[in-house]
């Protein structure tokens, strides 16, 4: 009986490798998030596509990057369009590699005239009217902190395809009235420092939520069978250097 175990499970993992040798491309989409994915000049760029190249760098595989709307590029990769979808968490509901490569670090960015520094601050406001993404499944854990603030929550699109967009975005602390947005702290600093906008960002996040690469099983399991895999191989060193060039 253990010899027949072992010759299946060998089988299993001969099939699975024989599966993966056959692979050439890999179709991979995004949503625009720096660092760690972005389209410039019309060059896809960012510290996940640099990871994700350096794996594969000595192989036959090609890799192709699309830049969507977060929830068109989700939809695509459950029809099976796509392969990949970069940046998901368990509230998107698609098989996820065992791989983290980013983290969501949400934090509150406010009008700098509202003298509001750390989440404490706005616990003293009379109302504090939060806009969330709603191209985005944010986590239970974020609402149930929305609703200890006492927040009135309020969706809008963060789609930006461009700096103007991004621009345009933070606008609404000027012309609307709600106090806070509800964004990616790293990304958020850097459009703040870049046009000098009068926006603060807070240091203290309201939550940090890693981030993985998703896939349908359904279409491409042996895929992330070997994406997983040369993932793995990457070497710390390796990993310190890419992500050194966008600190």
């Amino acid at each position: 009986m253990k010899i027949l175990i072992a010759l299946i499970v060998l089988s299993i993992t001969q099939a699975a490798f024989a599966a993966q040798s056959e692979i050439t491309q890999l179709r991979i989409c995004f949503s625009r998030w720096w660092p760690y994915n972005f389209t410039e000049a019309g060059e896809v760029k960012g510290m996940q596509v640099d990871i994700l190249k350096s794996a594969f760098k000595n192989t036959d595989v090609a890799l192709t990057f699309t830049e969507l709307p977060f929830k068109r590029c989700k939809d695509y990769v459950k029809l099976g369009k796509y392969d990949f979808i970069l940046d998901i968490d368990e509230s998107d509901n698609l098989n996820m590699i065992n791989y983290s490569l980013s983290s969501w670090q949400l934090a509150f960015a406010v009008a700098q005239n509202q003298q509001l520094k750390s989440i404490k601050d706005t616990q003293n406001l009379q109302e504090f009217r939060v806009i969330l993404a709603q191209e985005y499944d944010y986590p239970d854990d974020v609402y149930e902190k929305l609703t200890q603030l006492n927040a009135d929550i309020v969706r809008r699109s963060y789609y930006e395809a461009s700096d103007e967009d991004a621009k345009a975005l933070f606008s609404i602390l000027k012309t609307s009235h709600v106090e806070a947005l509800l964004v990616d702290r790293y990304w958020a600093k850097q459009i703040v420092s870049r046009f000098k906008l009068p926006v603060y960002v807070f240091d203290e996040p309201l939550h940090i939520e890693p981030q993985y690469i998703g896939y349908n099983a359904q279409h491409s399991a042996d895929k992330a069978l070997l994406l997983e895999k040369q993932l793995h191989a990457l070497s710390t060193q390796q990993l310190s250097q890419i992500r050194n060039r966008y600190r």
